[in-house]
């Protein structure tokens, strides 16, 4: 009786804690899964809406060009007429009512370069999370429950960061041949 009771105690340990594990490693598949999502989300999140903040304070500056082409088109209309000065020699100081101001540049600099910042630190920590659930996966005791559990369920080369043509084509040659700006 008592190799009864002790066999079906170690069988009942053995049960528990391969339970115990199927539930640990089902529940962090789930968990690192869902918040792969969350994060791929946010990245394409953060895409959208820092190329629009980039496009619409861009289009500050051409604005002000715009309504500053305009008020000195009527002023000067306004001080000669249609015709414009007819006169041989003019020796007038201009005064001009206004100036495309270079901070409006400068901000949409800031903006850009806020937003990729912002990009790349989220594309970072996703490539970390993918890594850490990729490592997990490849162990050996964790792996074997999360495959038994059907993980991975998302196609994870699906998920792929954002990069350039750039940075792919100096990793495809093996040479970067730095960044031509003008």
């Amino acid at each position: 009786m008592v190799k009864i009771l002790t066999t079906l105690g170690i069988v009942g340990a053995i049960v528990l804690v391969c339970a115990a594990s199927f539930i640990s490693n089902y529940n962090y598949g789930n968990e690192a899964e869902k918040g792969l999502e969350a994060q791929y989300t946010d990245m394409e999140n953060i895409l959208a809406q820092g190329s629009l903040k980039v496009k619409e304070v861009a289009q500050v500056p051409g604005m002000m060009t715009d309504d500053l082409s305009r008020v000195m088109r009527e002023a000067m209309t306004g001080r000669y007429g249609d015709q414009g000065s007819q006169a041989v020699f003019q020796w007038i100081q201009e005064n001009y009512p206004g100036q495309v101001s270079p901070t409006l540049y400068t901000q949409v600099q800031q903006v850009v370069e806020a937003f990729r910042d912002k990009f790349q630190n989220s594309q970072t920590k996703f490539i970390d999370a993918k890594r850490a659930y990729n490592t997990n996966l490849g162990y050996l005791w964790k792996g074997f429950w999360l495959k038994l559990a059907g993980y991975p369920k998302l196609d994870l080369d699906e998920m792929k960061i954002i990069s350039s043509g750039h940075a792919k084509e100096s990793f495809k040659t093996g040479v970067d041949p730095g960044l031509q700006l003008r």
